[in-house]
């Protein structure tokens, strides 16, 4: 019995050895990445100060700022410090990056953001030198007292989508006129790796453009907007929660937003809701609903300082639109990056982070709610809170850091205040 014994330790031994035989033999067999040095430079443009002067980036906007390798295939993510001279050098493995830059800094009393990104940048050798590969611009953006700081667009479970809404935040400390302001529905409208081209005479960087353009229209002082007060665009202004479907109900009571984004469809008008003029559609207009991607959009807040109209002779190709190259000559809203106060973009999934469309000088990061169809929203998270106990949002430019994702979406979440002159205050 006890030889018997001895037999199968000796026979345990004997795989065990092998077994780390084999395994060492395959670490051998391994092939090993060898890290790679590349150099990296930041340069922040000329902006344009609180007086309408131009001004360029004080040294000291330099220092100790932050450059951030991703490898989103790998999962790897290499943070540098900038050097002096403008100079990040990163120790890395080969692949496909996404760099950004991230800073808020202060000039003339007002504060700005300093986001930069650059997608896709194929690091494959030591890169010593310098040139347009490894540089970013920044166009530094003057913080806005103006967000986005509630998007559902996802749908409910049971695959309803008419409940969309949008609602618009005064982050600020001064009352802000909302006529004139714009909500632009950007393209792409979905989100994809693989950006259209645009003509080089408009940079990089400087416009992003709109498939559709929806006004709040005034005489410039029709809509104040105090701190801590909202309004809400939503695509159809109902109690969605009443109304049954094929796909079921919706989520949210809208019935009672300050506007709708109302497309032609009589069987589906709110008469206690004003409409939301739409100014601007490319291609053909969908008169039956305005909707956005379920998968998410990107959309963006901006003011051309007049009232717009639909079809007017405002819209010329190279100066308030444009036309991609190598397309079909449809026009699309060229928008001015100084003109938006604000620009959330969503994507499909946390993995979808290389399908972004806004530059990274308005959005850095990208929001989600990873799905569709989920009952999910995107709610700015909450900074601090004024005397009055009125929330201050988080607005960094970065939507992956500013926005929480909620189970359920909420008009006017966090005790946030409706207008006074709003139809439905009390």
């Amino acid at each position: 019995m006890r030889k018997h014994i001895y037999n199968i330790i000796a026979l345990a031994v004997a795989l065990l050895f092998a077994s780390c035989a084999e395994m060492m033999n395959d670490a051998r067999d391994t092939e090993i990445v060898a890290p790679i040095t590349v150099s990296f430079k930041v340069d922040i443009n000329s902006f344009t100060a609180p007086d309408g002067s131009t001004a360029e980036a004080p040294e000291e906007w330099y220092d100790d700022l932050e450059v951030v390798f991703n490898n989103f295939s790998e999962g790897i993510q290499t943070k540098v410090r900038l050097a002096p001279d403008g100079v990040a050098e990163a120790e890395i493995i080969p692949g496909i990056y996404n760099i950004t830059v991230r800073s808020t800094q202060r000039y003339a009393r007002r504060q700005y953001i300093i986001n930069g990104l650059k997608q896709n940048v194929a690091f494959v050798e030591d890169m010593p030198s310098i040139d347009e590969r490894n540089t970013l611009s920044i166009q530094p953006v003057m913080d806005s007292p103006l967000c986005i700081r509630e998007m559902y667009y996802a749908g409910s479970p049971g695959g309803y989508f008419r409940d969309q809404f949008y609602e618009i935040y005064n982050n600020g400390n001064e009352v802000v006129y909302l006529d004139h302001f714009c909500l632009a529905h950007l393209v792409p409208e979905y989100a994809t790796t693989s950006l259209p081209e645009w003509p080089a005479e408009d940079g990089i960087d400087k416009y992003v453009y709109a498939v559709t353009l929806w006004q709040i229209q005034g005489d410039g002082d029709d809509y104040p907007l105090q701190p801590g007060e909202s309004v809400v665009v939503a695509q159809e202004a109902a109690d969605h929660t009443k109304i049954e479907t094929w796909a079921g109900f919706g989520l949210v009571d809208t019935s009672k937003a300050d506007w709708e984004c109302w497309s032609g469809n009589e069987q589906r008008i709110n008469t206690e809701v004003p409409d939301l003029p739409y100014v601007f559609w490319s291609g053909w207009i969908m008169t039956m609903q305005w909707l956005t991607s379920v998968d998410g959009s990107a959309i963006a807040l901006y003011q051309p300082g007049q009232n717009l109209t639909f079809g007017s002779d405002y819209w010329q190709v190279g100066t308030t639109t444009q036309c991609q190259v190598g397309g079909s000559g449809q026009q699309y809203v060229r928008i001015p990056v100084g003109d938006i106060y604000d620009a959330v973009e969503c994507v499909p999934t946390a993995a979808d982070l290389d399908m972004k469309r806004v530059p990274g000088i308005l959005d850095s990061g990208a929001a989600t709610v990873d799905g569709y169809y989920n009952g999910r929203s995107i709610s700015r998270k909450v900074a601090s809170r004024r005397e009055d106990g009125s929330p201050i949002f988080q607005d960094t430019n970065n939507s992956t850091a500013d926005f929480e994702v909620c189970d359920s979406p909420v008009i006017r979440r966090h005790d946030v205040k409706r207008p006074a002159w709003s139809v439905w205050a009390e």
